[in-house]
This record gives structure tokens, sequence and C-alpha cells, in this order.
């Protein structure tokens, strides 16, 4: 079954695109259509909840990859502020981005595999020192 995991933040800062997120990332993981090793990433998410562009680059420069998003309610997230991943096995798919404000960001092509009538848990953990 899958599994779903949150990651905590480090400090945020805003871009033009809108706000950019710091996330340390212990394990591999695939947005979009990518696979991404574990490291320390840059999110740029979208300026506002409606559909948009979410990216995600490494610190260090060698990582890349972004996908499509659509606005979700934070009311019911499974963290205020922090990532979402389905899990199954040792992969991870990025599920959802909550950056503490009313709307979060839902990866769309994630949304067939999160209906699947799959048990979720929520897993915190805390990032390291950068």
């Amino acid at each position: 079954g899958f599994l779903a995991i949150a990651v905590g933040f480090g400090a945020t800062e805003v871009s033009a695109q809108g706000q950019v997120l710091r996330a340390d990332i212990p394990f591999q993981f695939t947005v979009g259509k990518k696979t991404l090793p574990a490291g320390l990433y840059k999110i740029t998410l979208p300026a506002t909840g409606d559909a948009s562009k979410l990216i995600f680059r490494s610190v260090d420069g060698e990582s890349f990859s972004m996908a499509m998003t659509h606005g979700v309610s934070s009311a019911k997230a499974e963290v205020l502020n922090g990532l979402v991943f389905l899990k199954s096995g040792d992969k991870r798919v990025l599920y959802r981005v909550f950056d503490g404000r009313e709307i979060g960001h839902e990866i769309v092509s994630t949304k067939r595999l999160a209906r699947s009538k799959i048990a979720k848990q929520t897993v915190a953990l805390k990032p390291r020192r950068v």
C-alpha cells in the first residue's frame, strides 16, 4: 500500500514566481515525470493556488524537475507546512506541498494514484540543519 510522508521545511524566501522553500529530503523521490536523488532542494511555488508550475531544483544545481499543480485546501491537510509523499515500497512520489497558507499545491498527475483505496499515514520528518 501507499503511505503519505510529510517532510518539514526550512527557511522561505519570496521570488517573482511566488514563494521559494528549502527542504532537505532524505530519500530519492519522483516529481512529475522525473526521479530525483535525496538532497537539499529549493522549491518554487506558484504565486497562487491556481493551476500552475511547481519547480524543484537541488541547491547544488545538479537536479531539476517541475510539475503542474492545482490548489488544494489546507483545512484537511496532512501537514500545514511541508511536503507530502505517496509511498509504495521504496518508491516515493511527491503528492502535495503546503507552505502554511490556506491553499496548498497538489501535483495534478498524482490524483488517480492518491484516489486509489490505499491506507495513508503521515510521518513528519524534522529537517536537518543546513
